[in-house]
């Protein structure tokens, strides 16, 4: 698992994103927590004793993919703040939508039933909000070109 990147995504497809970074977040502390661990068997604990020899085992480089594995979390945690920002630049019921769509993953009927409005409704503000989504890209990805044309 490699950590997602907006690069190229649609607003749109970075909320689809929100879970799947939930996991990579949780995966990402596990193993963090599994080397970390590892580590200390080797320096303190029941493993201390014994003699490593070669630089080519792997207790000669236990721990050295923490730092690495710290970025990726670290990432992961900014880029789950960002989609956060994002839904959170939304109010009302827009916002408790795209909340539970993206972040509880919940399904726009039960979105619906736990709102209180029709399955219709929910799914209209939904396709709404995706239109919205898609049009601040496209707004943005059209100014970028302007100011970038060798013109300007």
């Amino acid at each position: 698992m490699g950590p997602l990147s907006r690069e190229h995504k649609s607003r749109f497809e970075w909320l689809q994103d929100y879970l799947e970074l939930d996991d990579e977040i949780r995966y990402l502390e596990w193993k963090i927590r599994k080397s970390n661990a590892e580590v200390d068997r080797w320096s303190e604990g029941d493993l201390s004793r014994l003699h490593v020899s070669g630089s080519d085992s792997r207790a000669a480089h236990v721990g050295e993919e923490v730092p690495e594995l710290q970025t990726k979390l670290t990432e992961c945690k900014a880029e789950q703040y960002d989609l956060l920002k994002l839904i959170d630049s939304f109010s009302g019921y827009e916002n408790q939508i795209l909340k539970m769509k993206y972040v509880q993953g919940k399904s726009l009927e039960e979105i619906a039933a736990e709102l209180g409005y029709s399955y219709e409704t929910v799914r209209a503000k939904h396709a709404e909000l995706h239109r919205r989504l898609d049009w601040i890209d496209e707004w943005e990805d059209r100014r970028t070109r302007l100011e970038n044309r060798l013109d300007y």
